[in-house]
């Protein structure tokens, strides 16, 4: 995928590069982490750098995954947004945010400045957003983004029986 990179009035979004290991590490070890994203918590600087380095490649494929971080105007990478294969020709939208930036707004910020670009990357007039239904935060992000609940569903997340919800923008 070609070089990616989105501003907005706080935010830049951009391909990730070797000197982002030690933030991303530092970005997933917070609870909330932990709780909704457990596969997306690396406990050292090396899963990190393992984990970012295969993100790298993965911009020469049309398979994704495309993750790129977000990162505030001053250069500090305080998490990512992404697109995700989901099933055979639909994709998800996923995002986190460091801990110290929620409830500011960040999130919905940098999604609503991401889908339109990844839509357009994509060739694609939709992608879904899926989260636990415990994940208020999560789900006013997209709701705040113009998603719509389809909808909800128990089933296995992360090893879990959990409520799910399942939401759709149409760009």
């Amino acid at each position: 995928m070609n070089q990616l990179e989105i501003h907005t009035s706080r935010l830049i979004i951009k391909h990730f590069d070797k000197s982002m290991y030690e933030r991303v590490h530092l970005n997933s070890l917070d609870d909330n982490t932990r709780k909704f994203l457990p596969d997306e918590v690396f406990e050292s600087k090396e899963d990190a750098a393992s984990k970012v380095t295969l993100l790298i490649e993965c911009y020469k494929n049309d398979e994704g995954p495309y993750v790129y971080p977000v990162c505030m105007k001053n250069g500090e990478n305080i998490g990512y947004v992404q697109a995700v294969k989901f099933g055979k020709d639909s994709w998800e939208v996923g995002y986190q945010i460091a801990e110290r930036y929620r409830g500011t707004g960040i999130a919905v910020e940098a999604v609503k400045a991401f889908l339109p670009e990844i839509l357009i990357r994509l060739k694609i007039k939709e992608i879904w957003g899926i989260c636990r239904g415990d994940n208020n935060a999560s789900r006013r992000v997209l709701e705040k983004c113009a998603f719509l609940l389809q909808y909800k569903r128990v089933q296995n997340y992360k090893g879990e029986p959990h409520e799910v919800y399942y939401y759709l923008y149409k760009g």
